[in-house]
């Protein structure tokens, strides 16, 4: 066989796909500042909603899946990026949000608007910035977490199936799934942390910790200049003015009757609401859920129980 022509042909395929490779930020991005309604309008549907997030407005974005299938088809490469997004959601929902906020518009004020609590915070730890002596670090930056004032949602597209809760197995693990049930327990609305501020009692550093889960160990050292040239170094305390909570929700769904084989006990799932989902469910409900399917680890006395 001829070995040359064999690798020049598989060069110049690598390079067609090359061409065709754009990182997900780039896409997501893309998606947000150029789709457009099929109306006559052919307003930017996603714009116009970062614009009322910007303008305290709107508190969620809310990308629609059937828009992202739309919009796939038409673009070379984009084939299969909804399928891609359906099967990992959790990843795909936080590389959204950073897209919005590196496209969001700057806020409009009017005559009206006021700054709150939390928008004066910020402008203060804007002011102090990052400043750098021999002996000592103030404040780091500002993490995007802390900064963001609005969650990413998804919204099913026109291929995804209502299923049951029994039909949900391991598979389906990180993948965006929809699925019928009846509520049972609504438990009540909690604070949950999501960024933790944790300020040394010595030279006064502010550190800057994202929480991700239920469970966290926050650091207990002070990372700062001034404090690692003390032998005893300082302690870090929790500051909860400074520090970011989102109201988080349990809700109990059951699979119904119907759906519950002869001889069969129903099962269960535990649905985490948060933001502003939270208080729309009621005990009784029939409700049709769409969110992503995580297992949660056993802690405390079921991990003993069963070790």
């Amino acid at each position: 066989p001829d070995y040359k022509s064999d690798k020049g042909e598989t060069l110049g395929k690598f390079k067609s796909v090359a061409r065709l490779t754009v990182p997900e930020s780039e896409r997501c991005i893309f998606f947000l500042k150029t789709y457009s309604c099929g109306d006559e309008s052919g307003r930017r549907k996603y714009e116009d909603m970062l614009v009322d997030i910007s303008n305290r407005k709107r508190e969620s974005l809310e990308i629609d899946l059937a828009d992202l299938e739309e919009f796939c088809l038409t673009i070379e490469g984009y084939e299969n990026f909804p399928e891609i997004v359906q099967s990992n959601a959790r990843r795909y929902a936080s590389i959204f949000a950073e897209a919005a906020d590196d496209i969001m518009p700057r806020r409009i004020f009017g005559v009206s608007d006021e700054d709150d609590s939390f928008d004066v915070l910020m402008r203060q730890r804007d002011q102090i910035g990052v400043e750098i002596n021999e002996n000592i670090n103030v404040s780091p930056e500002l993490p995007d977490v802390l900064r963001r004032r609005f969650r990413v949602y998804f919204k099913p597209g026109t291929k995804i199936a209502v299923r049951t809760v029994r039909s949900i197995r391991a598979a389906d693990i990180g993948h965006l799934v929809t699925f019928t049930g009846v509520c049972t327990r609504v438990g009540d609305v909690k604070p949950l942390l999501e960024v933790a501020c944790l300020t040394c009692d010595c030279c006064g550093f502010e550190i800057y910790q994202e929480v991700i889960g239920d469970n966290f160990n926050p650091i207990n050292r002070c990372p700062s200049g001034a404090c690692s040239l003390r032998a005893p170094t300082g302690e870090l305390f929790l500051e909860t003015r400074a520090s970011k909570f989102i109201k988080f929700q349990e809700v109990k769904v059951q699979e119904r009757s119907e759906d519950v084989p002869v001889g069969h006990i129903p099962r269960s799932l535990t649905v985490q609401v948060k933001g502003g989902l939270t208080r729309t469910m009621r005990p009784g409900d029939v409700v049709d859920i769409t969110g992503i399917f995580l297992p949660k680890p056993s802690t405390g006395f079921k991990v003993r129980l069963f070790a």
